[in-house]
């Protein structure tokens, strides 16, 4: 596995880097500046020692020197009256030798009689000092005094004697020149050193302020990048790295199991309270998850409705157990303002090392048993190897799906329901059908959940819709006195539209708006119960019957019965098929059809598997009744065997 990522560096490291890098800038600039004044020092020196040079050779020299001083080596004599001058005017401290040279640089006197005769001086200098301008150069001669090299400054002065031109050349120790140089730089240098004390000393509280604003930044934007900003909680990123920190901490048969839950229709919430309110449903739900999130795990919003837990050291039966606390807590109604939402999730969960050994594994199979969840509505599902098959086979035939309603390949059969005390054929339900090319005859179990996570949810809606009206019209037309029965999915409940299109087809197919029965659950009711309460109001005004389906298997049926226009209860099978074994089961059938007629509703009961469930039910005075007994649901075409089978019970 990776190493968890590390999003941004520290802000201290950044703080020291630029106070380095400022102090060495500050250094290098001093530096530069005090190699550059004391050039500038040196150069002034070399010109006060040169300018000295040549007023001494002005001041002195020209009026006791001879022309044939500058014309051949001078003779013992003069040489020795010239050694008498410059020892008495020349020789002090700081000139260590002066020699006279002609236009050809040879020397014809020095101090030191041993350069007499030859060529020493420089050609460029001597001509520009021949031409009358007063040049320098540093060089190193011969000690006199001590032995070794002697660093000097050489001046070359221009001397005319009488119309003849020659050059002085005097050599000045370098020592003084250089200290004069280096005394002039002192109060430079502890200027320049004072200052940029100063300046560093000014630039720490800013450093400070600086390193605490960017610690502050630098934190803020850790926090943003690792936390989702709606909720407060993990986002993705950190929840991954906490997978990938908890696999790595675990011992040897250990488990680490990661449970996603998916919020059911949120998005139709969404699209139909706006986007504020869906805000305000997922920090309610963040909220409540914090709560029972165990001490050890970690609770992440993974984006849109989808939130993650993992659990270091957590068995999948404990993930499964906690699952369960939390659709028991998200069960209580959410109040939106004035609405109370009732918020219902699908759970995924899977572990490692069983189901996959790095995050993404872990991941995927997690996710791969919430699509199972919520596409069987099992509510929690742990991961198994068939999943994925499943899946995969589920999406193939989602994708497939729009193409089958063009094509007509969906079909409707129905399910004969009958008076219960008379065994009189009195209406169906529509159920859909895929007439598969290759797979055969699909269930709506195969399909159906899947669809109704897609965009293909209303198209299908609207397909069955339009059969079941035009069926019932035909048998209209034929002469029989029957009604059908169609279930509704949520889409279709928070449809504003739904009315006016169930009105449209209720004209269209010129059929009695009574003889058609709309069928919505409790879940879909509690999704949002004002909306619902609207559009069923408006579908109750057109004529249309209403029914609660799956009664019994909700937790609010009674406070509905009371306020929504229905007409109808159908009750659940659940507790029907076992009328005959159980005897609470048949104590719950009989109480509800009599609570029923006393609140003027007619009673459907669903799943009648033999005649002597039948018998009791028409005892207990239901209305209507279903199920395999009476008629397995079949095509158009077999519906009326349904007739004959019931006038057979009867």
């Amino acid at each position: 596995m990776s190493e968890p990522l590390q999003v941004i560096e520290r802000p201290p490291r950044l703080v020291l880097r630029f106070a380095v890098v400022t102090a060495l800038c500050l250094g290098l600039g001093g530096a530069a500046i005090l190699i550059f004044t004391r050039h500038l020092n040196t150069l002034e020196a070399e010109r006060t020692a040169a300018d000295h040079a040549q007023l001494v050779a002005e001041d002195v020299l020209a009026d006791r020197l001879q022309p044939s001083d500058f014309a051949r080596p001078v003779s013992h004599a003069r040489r020795e009256r010239l050694d008498r001058l410059f020892q008495r005017k020349l020789l002090r401290p700081g000139t260590v030798l002066v020699s006279l040279s002609r236009s050809d640089r040879v020397v014809t006197y020095s101090t030191d009689h041993s350069l007499i005769g030859r060529r020493v001086a420089s050609a460029t200098r001597t001509k520009e000092a021949l031409r009358g301008t007063l040049t320098s150069e540093v060089t190193t001669i011969p000690d006199p005094g001590a032995g070794g090299r002697l660093k000097v400054l050489r001046s070359y002065v221009p001397v005319s004697v009488r119309g003849r031109r020659g050059v002085v050349a005097f050599h000045q120790d370098y020592g003084p020149i250089q200290a004069a140089a280096s005394a002039a730089l002192l109060p430079v240098a502890g200027i320049l050193e004072v200052v940029l004390v100063l300046l560093f000393a000014l630039l720490v509280p800013l450093l400070v302020r600086v390193t605490r604003r960017l610690r502050r930044h630098a934190e803020r934007i850790q926090y943003q990048a690792l936390h989702d900003e709606l909720t407060g909680l993990p986002n993705r990123l950190s929840f991954r790295n906490e997978i990938l920190r908890a696999v790595a901490a675990a011992p040897e048969g250990s488990t680490v199991s990661v449970l996603l839950l998916d919020l059911d229709r949120f998005k139709e919430i969404n699209e139909t309270l706006g986007h504020r309110s869906g805000d305000e449903l997922l920090r309610a739900c963040a909220e409540r998850l914090r709560g029972l999130t165990p001490a050890g795990a970690i609770l992440a919003r993974l984006g849109g409705d989808e939130f993650g837990v993992v659990g270091p050291g957590m068995t999948t039966t404990e993930a499964a157990a906690l699952g369960e606390e939390i659709r028991a807590a998200l069960e209580s109604p959410v109040l939106l303002g004035a609405i109370p939402l009732v918020v219902e999730a699908s759970f995924g969960i899977s572990a490692y090392p069983d189901n996959g050994r790095s995050v993404d594994e872990i991941l995927q199979t997690a996710d791969a048993a919430v699509s199972l969840a919520k596409d069987r509505r099992l509510g929690i599902a742990v991961y198994d190897g068939t999943i994925e098959q499943s899946t995969a086979n589920a999406l193939t035939l989602v994708g497939e799906l729009r193409p089958a309603i063009e094509r007509k390949e969906l079909i409707l059969h129905y399910q004969a329901q009958i008076a219960a005390k008379t065994g009189e054929l009195t209406g169906a339900e529509a159920l859909v059908r895929w007439q598969h090319p290759e797979r055969g005859l699909l269930q709506p179990g195969a399909f159906v959940p899947f669809v109704e996570r897609t965009g293909a949810s209303k198209a299908l809606s609207d397909y069955v819709l339009a059969g079941a009206t035009s069926q019932l019209h035909s048998w209209v037309a034929q002469g029989f006195d029957i009604g059908v029965a169609v279930n509704l999915t949520m889409f279709d409940l928070l449809d504003v539209k739904l009315p006016e299109q169930i009105a449209d087809l209720v004209e269209r197919s010129s059929i009695e708006p009574h003889r058609l029965e709309l069928e919505i659950t409790e879940s879909l009711i509690m999704g949002d119960p004002q909306r619902v309460r609207g559009v069923v109001e408006r579908l109750k005004e057109i004529g249309v019957r209403l029914a609660i389906d799956d009664f019994g298997t909700g937790y609010s049926s009674l406070s509905y019965l009371k306020t929504l226009p229905v007409d109808v209860i159908k009750i659940d099978r659940s507790f029907v098929m076992g009328m005959a074994g159980d005897e609470s089961d048949a104590a719950i059938v009989q109480s509800t059809i009599e609570l029923a007629h006393n609140l003027g509703l007619e009673v459907v009961a669903e799943g009648v598997e033999d005649a002597e469930t039948l018998a009791a039910l028409a005892r207990f005075g239901c209305d209507y009744a279903q199920g395999y007994f009476i008629a397995r649901p079949c095509d158009a075409t077999e519906f009326w065997k349904a007739d004959q089978r019931a006038a057979a019970v009867a």
